[in-house]
């Protein structure tokens, strides 16, 4: 017999660091399987929800590379249409800015892909791009102009969390590093799963803020 209670449908999109790319892609640990059992463990959401979450990460791939067509593709499959998604996690930006992207082009492009999900009635969870092991003055400073312009998004629907706070690489003592960081641009199965945690922290508290709005069929 169906369960009579409403979905609670996530999407987790971006490239490598969503796809849970680790140890030279040989392993691939989503922060998504963290965040799903957090939020199946909490029993105020799992009580009142079936709670699905879905991947879409692709190593490699550029916010201004195909990220845009691969929104559009998720959203024209019949599934996104009759169960549409309750909120979209947005993680992207660290290869455009490797590829020497504008920050304000980056910024832009995140706008117009997370407005299609705005438009189908999703709330939009934006995570700040990580710091990497390299350091220069030019990466840092077009880093911190696009997660400034993450931070400033001030469209309805549209909520932050600060991962370049959260997840420090160049702050971290020697064995805190080796435990959640992997090869420098990348973190460790364990590092992805402090993400998921960090995540369902940030989207309970939406959900919190919310009263349930937007969760209800």
């Amino acid at each position: 017999m169906a369960s009579s209670k409403p979905q609670l449908r996530i999407l987790c999109f971006g490239d490598s660091l969503t796809e849970g790319y680790t140890q030279h892609g040989s392993r691939f640990t989503p922060y998504s399987e963290t965040l799903l059992t957090a939020l199946k463990s909490n029993l105020p959401i799992s009580s009142k929800y079936n709670i699905a979450i879905d991947t879409d990460g692709m190593s490699g791939d550029l916010v201004t590379g195909s990220f845009l067509g691969r929104m559009e593709d998720r959203y024209n499959h019949p599934l996104t249409k009759h169960l549409p998604y309750n909120y979209v996690i947005f993680l992207g930006g660290t290869n455009d800015l490797g590829w020497g992207k504008a920050p304000s082009e980056i910024c832009s492009t995140i706008q117009t892909i997370t407005q299609i999900p705005l438009d189908h009635g999703a709330k939009v969870l934006l995570l700040t791009v990580p710091e990497c092991s390299a350091k220069n003055k030019g990466l840092d400073r077009k880093r911190a102009e696009l997660n400034q312009g993450i931070w400033e998004d001030e469209r309805e629907g549209v909520f932050t969390l600060d991962l370049f706070e959260k997840m420090p690489y160049h702050s971290l003592g020697e064995e805190d590093r080796n435990e959640l960081w992997d090869d420098g641009l990348h973190f460790t199965a364990a590092g992805y799963a402090k993400i998921g945690r960090l995540v369902a922290e940030r989207l309970l508290e939406i959900i919190d803020s919310e009263s349930g709005e937007g969760t209800e069929e």
